[in-house]
């Protein structure tokens, strides 16, 4: 049963590693399509400003999108590790 437990961990470390690994940095083509997502965003806000359950929404979403980022590090950081 040990054996088990040490080889589906294992497995899932792995997966983990190789479905993170998989993600490359921005490139320019990504950095200059959302510096336009962003200047649509702030003309769409003048034209119709939001309310606060719209900002709490973006603020999550955010959030969310950090933590996916710092995910992406945690995978780059042991995809290092691993090869040493």
């Amino acid at each position: 049963m040990n054996t088990r437990k040490q080889l589906s961990t294992s497995l899932g470390a792995v997966v983990l590693v190789f479905g993170l690994s998989a993600c490359e940095p921005e490139g320019d083509a990504e950095r200059a399509g959302e510096r336009i997502d962003d200047a649509a965003e702030k003309a769409a806000e003048t034209l119709d400003p939001e309310g606060p359950a719209e900002r709490a929404g973006e603020k999550m979403d955010e959030a969310i999108e950090q933590g996916g980022e710092a995910a992406e590090d945690l995978g780059d950081k042991a995809e290092e590790e691993t090869e040493r």
